[in-house]
C-alpha cells in the first residue's frame, strides 16, 4: 500500500492536469492507468534530457523498457546519470524511484508492457534524429508527423482501448491519441522554436509559398501565409477530434467515469483550437471548470457530447 501511495503522490506533482483525469475511473481501471501514465513520463524525462546524447537517450530508454517487461528496474536505476540522483525536479525524482513502481504492474500488464516498449523505441528513433539535425529539427511531411504522434500518443489510445475492453473501436485509438498531440503542437509551435524544434510539415510550408523554417518564423513573413500553414494543421487536428468525439460516443452511456476520463482532455483540446482560430493561445481555467461541471452532469448523452463539439468547431 506504500508504493501505491507514493504512486499517487508522485502522479499528483508530475502532472495535475492527467491527475485529474485518472482519478475520475473506477479503482480497477485508475491504478494501471495511473502506472501507465507514469511509466510514459519516465521514458519523457529521459527523451526531453538535454544533456544526454542520443546513445545515452536510446541505451536508458530500453533498459527502462526492459525493466517495464520484466518487473525489475535495478539495471536501469544503476544506468542512470548520477547527476540525476542530486536533482530535485519531481521527474526525475520518479525516474530515481522507479523500483517503487515499476513491479506494481499487474492488471493490464501486456497492453502497458507494449505500449512503453513502442514509446520507447519511437523516442530513440526520433532523438537520433534531433542530435543529427543540422541546427534546426523539423518534421517533413504529414506522414512523418503522424510517425511522431503516435509514439508519443497515437500508441497510448491503442492501450486505453485495449484496457478499456472496446477492441471494436481501435479503428479509431490512434486517432483518438493523435487529436490531444496535435492540439499540444498548435498551442507550443513558439516554445518548440525556442529549442530549435518545428512540428510544423515543411511540406505544408512550402505549399504556401515558404521555403524554409526559418522563414516560418521570420518576423518578415507574411503572418497571412503562417496563418494558412497553421490553418493546414488546425483542419488535421479537427479531423483526428472529430474521431476522437465518435471514439466516446461509441463507448457505453453506462461507463460515465470512461466517457469523462476521455471527454475532459478532448472537449479542452477542442475548445483550445477555437480559441487558437480567434487568435488567443488556451483556454482559461473557469473554460476548463466548465467542461469538467457540464460533462459530469451531460456526459453520458450522446446528443450533448456532439453539441459541445459543434459548438468548438462552429462557434
Amino acid at each position: 500500500m506504500r508504493a501505491w501511495k507514493y504512486a499517487e503522490e508522485m502522479l499528483d506533482k508530475v502532472s495535475r492536469t492527467f491527475a485529474l483525469n485518472i482519478k475520475v475511473l473506477g479503482k480497477k481501471l485508475r491504478r494501471p492507468i495511473l502506472l501507465a501514465y507514469i511509466y510514459m513520463r519516465i521514458a519523457d524525462t529521459i527523451e526531453d534530457d538535454p544533456d544526454l546524447s542520443a546513445k545515452e537517450k536510446a541505451s536508458l530508454l530500453k533498459k527502462f523498457s526492459q525493466a517495464v517487461n520484466s518487473g525489475n528496474a535495478d539495471e536501469f536505476i544503476n544506468a542512470l546519470p548520477q547527476s540525476w540522483k542530486l536533482y530535485e525536479k519531481a521527474d526525475y525524482v520518479l525516474c530515481n524511484n522507479a523500483a517503487i513502481v515499476v513491479p506494481l504492474l499487474s492488471e493490464y500488464a501486456e497492453p502497458i508492457k507494449k505500449a512503453v516498449e513502442e514509446m520507447c523505441s519511437g523516442m530513440a528513433e526520433f532523438a537520433k534524429r534531433k542530435e543529427l539535425a543540422d541546427g534546426w529539427f523539423t518534421i517533413e511531411c504529414e506522414a512523418d508527423l503522424d510517425r511522431y504522434c503516435y509514439f508519443v500518443a497515437g500508441l497510448v489510445g491503442n492501450m486505453l482501448t485495449e484496457i478499456f475492453g472496446h477492441k471494436e473501436l481501435r479503428e479509431l485509438a490512434v486517432s483518438f491519441g493523435l487529436a490531444l498531440q496535435l492540439v499540444n503542437i498548435i498551442k507550443d509551435v513558439q516554445e518548440d522554436s525556442s529549442r530549435y524544434v518545428c512540428f510544423v510539415p515543411m511540406e505544408y510550408c512550402r505549399k504556401h509559398g515558404i521555403n524554409s523554417v526559418q522563414d516560418f518564423f521570420s518576423h518578415e513573413t507574411p503572418q497571412e501565409k503562417k496563418d494558412l500553414v497553421m490553418g493546414e494543421l488546425i483542419k488535421k487536428a479537427e479531423k483526428h477530434l472529430q474521431d476522437a468525439k465518435n471514439y466516446i460516443k461509441a463507448l457505453p452511456r453506462h461507463k460515465h467515469r470512461v466517457r469523462l476520463f476521455c471527454l475532459w482532455p478532448s472537449l479542452m483540446a477542442a475548445d483550445n483550437l477555437r480559441v487558437i482560430r480567434e487568435g488567443g493561445n488556451k483556454i482559461t481555467r473557469e473554460t476548463v471548470k466548465k467542461i469538467i461541471r457540464r460533462s459530469t452532469i451531460f456526459g453520458w448523452r450522446n446528443s450533448w457530447v456532439e453539441k459541445e463539439f459543434a459548438i468548438s468547431f462552429n462557434p
